[in-house]
């Protein structure tokens, strides 16, 4: 019921603040939202198989007055997540303080960001929800921590401040070693690459072409992975992608289609209309819509092997950007006619992707029988204040244990 709430609270929001333009309250109810996501991923309890790991190993981590060279040594857990849980566990040995610490920072960015890009916060802000606030706050919480910093460096990255940038990108890789890509991202402004991220002609061709490269690359991915793998962790996780489904292409043609309809079709088509309104002469606009592209491009990779849908944690923000900058256009041609929508029409577009995220993200097996989706691990709700956890989560959380 409680993401029921929310997504209703977002589109009830988005009507009032970015279809009919008031303003009066808009930043108020900007900020009740943002409490509302932070009480609901900090006081959650036994949601998401990984955060639930974190918390069962939170115990064997060390106090920030018993930390030494050794714990980082051993550690599976980059520096700086080590140092966080030691802070925490010096405060209490409840995993709860560092689910609300993590909460606050990450939620906190994330919106933002949102407001400081788009003047259609509310609509971003449910992009955001429904695509990725439960898998950063419920689940890769060192790598939320990560695509969190990076937020914080993008203003240095779209100002050329390469210091300010690395430096953020520094403390993002000190969080989980996935973030090591960020350091490659300036090579995208070089002026013979920079064109194969500005939508354009061309990339009619690139993307189709980075959709069949997806599969050839799943072939080699996990031994090229395992054999450039700097920590003994990093190997071991690509060996358990490797063999569990998460490692290849293991969707079937509707899975595959309805994965296209999400990371690739909304934000693709929401560029054309933008870059025929002019939008494109706006110089940040390219710096977003660059980071839009290398968005969908690894959408498209993740067809061939899922393992790639991580950084889209990192760069899929910018396509809800792109989306919230076309959505409410209060006019727009499709074939020679010119379509006028009010609110309702914009919400009945939204319905097929709202249903590809469901089918894909939530409805997704989590075992092979199936008698168990990734819904299970996100509800129903479970808080702190009853600690109670539903049967099927029970049972999601014992497979995940198995399978890694």
């Amino acid at each position: 019921m409680i993401y029921l709430i929310i997504i209703i609270a977002f589109l009830v929001l988005s009507y009032c603040y970015d279809y009919q333009n008031y303003q009066k309250g808009r930043n108020t109810w900007w900020l009740i939202m943002l409490i509302l996501l932070i009480c609901v991923a900090g006081f959650r309890y036994k949601m998401g198989s990984d955060s639930v790991r974190y918390e069962n190993e939170y115990n064997q981590l060390p106090t920030f007055t018993s930390l030494n060279v050794r714990d980082f040594i051993n550690s599976r857990y980059a520096p700086l997540y080590v140092v966080l849980c030691a802070i925490c566990r010096s405060i209490t040995r409840e995993f709860v303080l560092l689910q609300i610490v993590v909460a606050i920072f990450v939620n906190t960015v994330f919106f933002r960001f949102l407001y400081r890009n788009t003047h259609k916060i509310f609509i971003a802000g449910f992009f955001y929800f429904v695509f990725l606030y439960l898998m950063l706050n419920m689940q890769v919480l060192r790598e939320a921590i990560a695509v969190s910093f990076f937020l914080l460096g993008w203003k240095a990255f779209a100002k050329n401040k390469w210091l300010v940038y690395y430096a953020y990108v520094t403390v993002a890789f000190l969080f989980h070693v996935s973030s090591i890509l960020l350091f490659l991202l300036p090579l995208i402004k070089l002026r013979w690459i920079r064109e194969m991220f500005i939508f354009g002609k061309r990339s009619w061709i690139i993307v189709p072409l980075m959709l069949a490269l997806s599969f050839g690359i799943k072939f080699f991915l996990f031994d090229f992975v395992q054999a450039i793998a700097m920590t003994e962790s990093m190997s071991e996780r690509a060996q358990t992608y490797a063999e569990d489904d998460l490692g290849g292409a293991t969707m079937n043609i509707f899975g595959t289609l309805g994965w296209l309809v999400r990371s690739i079709c909304y934000p693709l088509i929401s560029l054309y209309y933008l870059k025929r309104m002019g939008a494109d002469r706006n110089p940040y606009f390219r710096q977003i819509e660059m980071m839009c592209m290398l968005s969908i491009y690894f959408g498209e990779l993740a067809v061939g092997v899922t393992i790639l849908n991580r950084y889209l944690n990192y760069f899929m923000v910018f396509q809800f950007l792109i989306m919230s900058y076309f959505m409410y256009t209060r006019s727009f041609d499709i074939l020679r006619f010119k379509l006028r929508l009010r609110f309702v029409g914009w919400m009945m577009l939204l319905v097929p992707l709202l249903g590809v995220v469901f089918y894909i993200d939530y409805n997704a097996k989590v075992n092979r029988s199936g008698n168990l989706k990734s819904y299970d691990m996100y509800y129903p709700y479970s808080n702190q204040f009853d600690k109670e956890v539903a049967p099927n989560r029970r049972r999601a959380i014992n497979y995940s244990r198995r399978i890694r």
